[in-house]
């Protein structure tokens, strides 16, 4: 079988010990769809969702045996990765000069390496991220963007700028 380079290689969830049943109410249990991708280690893969820590837990409880074998990658959405962006933005400064940390995808996923998602957002993180996102897509001409866009979307822009587009007041700082 040829596979087109945009295609994800899958392969069905009993070759590695676990039927697609099985699968299916395990992300049923888990409130997420989940699929097993090839590779030399089977790879279970979500979007958004539970953290790996808590899909780890439920597929060793539903099949130790294959699971112990498995690895597991939770991606994230691009509301995830905005809003996520847009916290770290935001946040204080931990540096003692006083600059902010850049803004990278892999700050973001360290960000949400502990907090199911979605992740709740105020009413002014929804605005804020559909402003990201929307210039974002908007920049590229594309109905995908990737981590690293969005990221670097929001640190050429800044969040008051996004702000302002929106029409929100800087009360918060942010």
């Amino acid at each position: 079988m040829t596979r087109r380079p945009t295609e994800r290689a899958t392969e069905r969830p009993a070759e590695h010990g676990l039927a697609a049943e099985a699968l299916a109410a395990l992300g049923e249990r888990l409130g997420t769809p989940l699929t097993l991708e090839a590779g030399e280690v089977p790879t279970l893969v979500w979007t958004d969702g539970p953290t790996v820590a808590q899909v780890e837990d439920a597929a060793r409880e539903v099949a130790p045996g294959p699971a112990a074998r498995w690895a597991f990658r939770r991606e994230l959405s691009e509301s995830s990765v905005a809003l996520g962006a847009l916290r770290l933005a935001a946040a204080p400064s931990p540096l003692h000069c006083g600059l902010p940390l850049p803004v990278t995808p892999e700050s973001v996923a360290a960000l949400w390496r502990d907090t199911p998602l979605p992740a709740p957002p105020t009413p002014r993180e929804q605005q804020l991220t559909y402003a990201l996102l929307y210039e974002v897509h908007d920049d590229h001409r594309a109905n995908h963007v990737t981590p690293g866009q969005i990221c670097d979307g929001l640190m050429v822009r800044g969040v008051a700028a996004l702000a302002r587009r929106m029409g929100l007041e800087d009360s918060d700082g942010t």
